[in-house]
This record gives structure tokens, C-alpha cells and sequence, in this order.
């Protein structure tokens, strides 16, 4: 049955991949700035300059050190991706689990929170879930 583990691991790879070419598209975007790219843990970061000011402009308040599409995980620098690498790596399981259904549903998740005055980011269930279960890994 071994190689019904390779056709999961395949999977899940897979299945999030959309995401993870997103993610490693901000490579290659011609903004000022320099990038680099880092494989760590099974995951993919990018990270620089040119994606700090990407960061510092998504919609929560004074935005973001990090951030994941599919296995990539753009972050203002190298001490942002190791520090966050534990949270943003929960949010990697979701891509796996989710897939393409991942990037729906935490947008819709966070519509419904805000149109119930509620937090979008702080109360998502998917960012409850990173931070409940980050550092178990």
C-alpha cells in the first residue's frame, strides 16, 4: 500500500498548486526590491523587500509579516518567515486539506465575520485554527 501514500502525497501537492505558482509568481513581478527564495520544511518562501511592501498594504491593521499561498510563503524577510514559519506552515495543511476551495472560503469566512461586526482576520476560523495550532508541528 505504499504507493497509495504517493498518490496522497501527490495529491497534496497538487491539489494546492494554483496557489503555490501564485505565490512564486511574486518572484518574478516587477516591483522595486530585491526577493529571494528559500526552501525550508517542505515549504517555499519568498521573501525581500519588494515583497515587504505587498505585505505592509493587506488589509489588516499594519499588515502583514507573512503569508501563505499554497506551499509558498511570502514574508517580509528571513527573521518574519523562521518566526512565522510555525503558524503559516498550519495554514500550509489547510491548502492541502482545502486545496482550490482554500482561497474561497477563508474570503467567504471573513465576509461573514465582518458583516456580523465581527474581526475578519482576528475571528476567522482558519487563523483560530493557525494559531491554536502552531508550534505542535
Amino acid at each position: 500500500m505504499r504507493w497509495l501514500r504517493y498518490i496522497w502525497t501527490a495529491w497534496k501537492i497538487l491539489w494546492p498548486l494554483p496557489y503555490t505558482l501564485f505565490g512564486l509568481a511574486f518572484l518574478l513581478i516587477p516591483i522595486r526590491g530585491d526577493r529571494q527564495l528559500v526552501y525550508y520544511r517542505g515549504t517555499l518562501g519568498v521573501m525581500g523587500k519588494a515583497i515587504e511592501r505587498i505585505l505592509r498594504r493587506v488589509p489588516i491593521q499594519g499588515g502583514a509579516a507573512a503569508m501563505t499561498l499554497g506551499h509558498t510563503i511570502l514574508a517580509v524577510d528571513r527573521q518574519a518567515f523562521i518566526g512565522t514559519w510555525s503558524h503559516e506552515r498550519v495554514h500550509v495543511q489547510q491548502y492541502e486539506r482545502w486545496g482550490l476551495l482554500f482561497g474561497p472560503l477563508y474570503l467567504g469566512a471573513s465576509l461573514m465575520l465582518k458583516l456580523r461586526d465581527k474581526d475578519p482576520y482576528w475571528d476567522n476560523p482558519f487563523e483560530e485554527e493557525a494559531r491554536r495550532l502552531e508550534g505542535t508541528d
